[in-house]
């Protein structure tokens, strides 16, 4: 039975194999790897001594996005006592360890679609295991790496679900948003909720087990919230909107809403406004990159937002043509032109892009290959097809956190859209099975 299973998947063990032959030398040959000092501590990253030293209430205190990925960098730096450089290490190989689920979970995705095993094999090998993209994303110690494989996951559950109605992919596809949801403020709860509804209307019953489990899974999806209600009085997962909304406005001449501006009054503002005390050093830290999680960016994220709204309610048009904008040029880039943050030693993109024609034959390569792909997944949604409802469900996810990126926040779009790059996958695949299709007859 178990050579029977190994002849079945020897393709997949063969890209394992490669997969980690290829990390070996790019990590040991070429020195591409990720670098400490985006912990030390990083944009999204509270200080290392204070998740090493006192894990729960640092997490507890975290009131400037979802816990799960600092959490995920805390239990690395206790695994190895705080050191630095060892946490780097760890996170870089547990994102090689992401990557291999990756691997997985396409080729069993690509099997559900009945492409041919070999083509597979090939299209992985190429846009996956030697694809610049995922080389640049596994070797930064960013939450996109993790995202991309639940994304993948996601894609997977959805279709053995609607194949099989079985209980046991719906549990996990509600788990693997909630997931997501305790990473990325962006795949909001709300999400969780429109799954919710579609699969119960699949099932045509909205009291059942899964109804249950989905309801254990929400409260946990807003748990982030609940606790910033409680200690911060602040309802929300991710207290940035205000700060990320006026990033959006570049006419917003105003140096008030700035990541850099730290008030010196602003715990006592703070404390005035929501009538809390707040003693632990993780929110009320003002130097560093760590100060984004003190509460002062909770006061400077009030008086961004009201800025900001009262911005777009003057000049509405013009924001959206601004944000319009933003779109069509994050889809002119590749996703490791993400500019705040590189591996070591990732020196690919300077190769071919950075010359002035050779860049615009570049942008307008990469915007005619995605209008092919919106093309592609539309018309996936509303022709009859067998996976019909799979592609509907992955490709609206997709739409929603695209525009939530782009309306919510001004840069960094480019990482977001990495995080989808299952579909990529699926439509390069379904363009080669067509060809050989075709040159076969």
């Amino acid at each position: 039975m178990n050579n029977i299973k190994i002849k079945n998947n020897y393709l997949i063990f063969l890209l394992i194999g490669i997969y980690l032959v290829s990390r070996y030398f790019l990590y040991d040959y070429f020195q591409i790897k990720a670098d400490p000092n985006v912990l030390k501590p990083g944009w999204h990253v509270l200080e290392l001594e204070f998740l090493n030293k006192d894990l729960f209430n640092s997490i507890l205190h975290l009131h400037s996005q979802p816990p799960l990925w600092n959490l995920i960098i805390g239990i690395s730096s206790k695994t190895v006592s705080g050191d630095l450089i060892n946490t780097s290490i760890l996170l870089n190989f547990f994102n090689y360890l992401l990557t291999i689920g990756t691997i997985i979970f396409t080729y069993k995705i690509l099997l559900e679609f009945k492409i041919k095993k070999k083509l597979s094999f090939f299209i992985i090998l190429i846009l996956i295991i030697f694809n610049p993209n995922v080389i640049f994303y596994e070797n930064i110690t960013i939450y996109n790496h993790i995202l991309s494989f639940l994304l993948t996951n996601l894609f997977w559950l959805i279709i053995k679900f609607f194949k099989t109605k079985n209980k046991i992919y719906e549990l996990f596809l509600y788990l693997n948003i909630c997931t997501q949801s305790l990473i990325w403020a962006g795949m909001h709860p709300l999400i969780l909720i429109f799954f919710f509804i579609v699969i119960s209307f699949q099932k045509k019953s909205f009291i059942n087990f899964g109804s249950l489990y989905f309801f254990l899974v929400f409260l946990i999806s807003i748990s982030p919230m609940i606790k910033n209600k409680i200690i911060f009085n602040k309802f929300s997962n991710s207290t940035w909107l205000g700060i990320n909304l006026a990033s959006t406005l570049n006419n917003l001449d105003d140096k008030m809403c700035s990541y850099q501006i730290i008030y010196p009054d602003s715990y006592e503002k703070y404390k005035l406004k929501y009538n809390r005390e707040i003693n632990h050093p993780v929110a009320r830290i003002q130097s560093g990159h760590a100060y984004r999680n003190s509460v002062s960016q909770i006061i400077l994220s009030d008086i961004c937002l009201s800025k900001s709204l009262k911005k777009i309610k003057e000049t509405p048009l013009k924001y959206l043509e601004g944000r319009f904008v933003a779109a069509i040029v994050s889809h002119t880039k590749f996703a490791f032109e993400h500019i705040y943050m590189r591996p070591q030693n990732f020196n690919f993109n300077n190769y071919f892009y950075n010359e002035g024609y050779l860049k615009i034959f570049k942008q307008l390569l990469i915007i005619s290959y995605m209008i092919f792909f919106y093309y592609y997944f539309i018309n996936k949604c509303f022709k009859q097809n067998e996976n019909r409802k799979e592609f509907i469900l992955i490709f609206l996810t997709y739409i929603f956190c695209n525009i939530v990126s782009h309306l919510f926040n001004g840069y960094e779009h480019e990482r977001f859209m990495y995080q989808f790059h299952i579909l990529h996958v699926i439509l390069i695949c379904d363009i080669f099975s067509k060809i050989l299709k075709f040159v076969k007859k």
